[in-house]
């Protein structure tokens, strides 16, 4: 028997170091997260490509390669009667490049462009890696919280049971009234209302969460184990010694940056367009090797004979220049540029907006969570302290017989209530912090754009 006992023992002692030695970190699973969640690689994909165009911008135009066969006209034109052509070699196959070189400062102006994009495109992977896990831990917060809350809120039933019950016999004895009676069971019928709430909260949440598991990387029981309340302290502080030290803290933000860097993008598109419309040059070069004749026969009227003198033997070649001139665009210059300028100075205007918005956000969460904390200092310091010192006093006062159970019962689950209170003023405050954090884009800070493969 106690061979059997050792064996199970060491079974017991094996599974639960296993199991904590799985147990991931909050760091891995973030990482996890960032690196394989299908929105994470989605947005890592976006950056890649405006990598990828970056590299292939403020090139010159491929170049032009032509194939012809031309047949110069012969001396005298084309003959109607039997004379032959005197120019049987005016006739070949014609080779020719062309290379159109833009109005300077257009490919130049592309290849900003294309890097100011680039950059926004690594802006807003890093704001939404932020917002995928400002995302998944709002929703991990919502379901520890109603955990917390349908736990509390069972022990309240089973008060309001008792309560009930010693109602419904102090009723039969003549020592309670109807409407005692009724007050208790609404109170038992409400509380079995919130249960049911918190249970319905609970699988919607649980399902919300499912989202953010990855295969066999990361299940619902690492998304659970999260230490959410450290996590979120900890960053309270970094935020709080972040405002207080740097005012600047909105215009460090990736979400602002990212409008500055399209403020400029647009600047450059408005030169681009203009560009666009100034005159185009292109440069052409054309050779024809003509058709080989050693001899010539003179066909004359009388005779037949050859030719003292053969014609000019030399190949043809060309060499030239056209240009594409802004003539009818030329006509609605202010219309054709006027879109582009027009977004540049809103551009401009669109980032103050946001700077504004993005600072008013900011305080109106650091006061919300400032508020709400005061508040719960005040619930766990004062308020429940106090409702638990009047129910001791009841609990007193009833085994002196100057009070009835009913009261002591009342007291009890009043603490109870006020406990589930506090949870939701914690999890607003968890709430905002998250919101302040997903604002600035510090819940998970500069992560590197992971490669994305497009075979995956």
């Amino acid at each position: 028997m106690s061979r059997k006992l050792i064996l199970l023992a060491f079974i017991y002692s094996y599974i639960t170091t296993a199991a904590y030695a799985e147990k991931k970190s909050l760091e891995e699973v973030l990482d996890v997260l960032v690196k394989e969640h299908p929105e994470s690689k989605s947005l890592a994909g976006l950056s890649q490509a405006h990598k990828s165009h970056s590299e292939g911008t403020g090139i010159l135009p491929d170049p032009k390669i032509g194939f012809a066969f031309r047949n110069y006209p012969t001396r005298g034109g084309y003959s109607t009667s039997d004379r032959a052509l005197d120019t049987p070699t005016m006739t070949g196959i014609e080779l020719s490049v062309s290379q159109e070189f833009p109005f300077p400062g257009k490919l130049s102006t592309e290849k900003r462009i294309s890097k100011l994009m680039q950059t926004e495109a690594n802006f807003a992977y890093v704001s939404g890696v932020n917002r995928i896990l400002a995302d998944f831990f709002s929703k991990l917060n919502k379901y520890k919280s109603s955990e917390k809350k349908k736990t509390i809120n069972e022990r309240v039933l089973t008060i309001l049971g008792a309560q009930k019950s010693i109602s419904e016999n102090s009723y039969s004895f003549g020592e309670n009234t109807l409407s005692g009676i009724l007050k208790a069971t609404v109170a038992k019928t409400e509380a079995i209302e919130k249960e049911t709430e918190y249970n319905t909260q609970l699988k919607d949440l649980k399902a919300q969460l499912e989202y953010y598991q990855i295969g066999d990387k990361i299940s619902f029981s690492d998304l659970y184990s999260v230490d959410l309340d450290s996590f979120l302290d900890k960053k309270s502080e970094e935020l709080e010694s972040l405002v207080s030290t740097q005012p600047s803290i909105v215009e460090d933000s990736p979400e602002y940056k990212i409008q500055k860097e399209e403020e400029k993008r647009l600047k450059e598109e408005a030169k681009l367009t203009k560009y666009s419309l100034a005159p185009q040059t292109e440069v052409f070069f054309s050779y024809m090797k003509r058709r080989s004749q050693t001899f010539a026969l003179d066909q004359g009227p009388l005779n037949y004979g050859l030719m003292d003198t053969t014609e000019y033997r030399g190949d043809l070649f060309s060499f030239g220049m056209n240009m594409r001139v802004p003539v009818w665009s030329a006509l609605k210059w202010d219309s054709i540029t006027g879109e582009k300028e027009h977004l540049a100075e809103v551009g401009k205007d669109s980032s103050e907006k946001t700077r504004i918005q993005m600072l008013s956000e900011l305080n109106r969460n650091l006061s919300y969570i400032k508020g709400v904390s005061n508040q719960i200092k005040l619930v766990e310091k004062r308020l429940i302290p106090e409702l638990e010192k009047a129910a001791r006093a009841s609990s007193f006062q009833y085994a002196s017989g100057k009070t009835n159970v009913q009261d002591t019962l009342l007291a009890q689950a009043e603490i109870l209530n006020t406990k589930i209170r506090l949870e939701d003023l914690k999890e607003r405050k968890n709430e905002s912090i998250l919101n302040a954090l997903k604002l600035l884009s510090t819940i998970y800070k500069d992560p590197e754009t992971p490669r994305h493969d497009k075979h995956n």
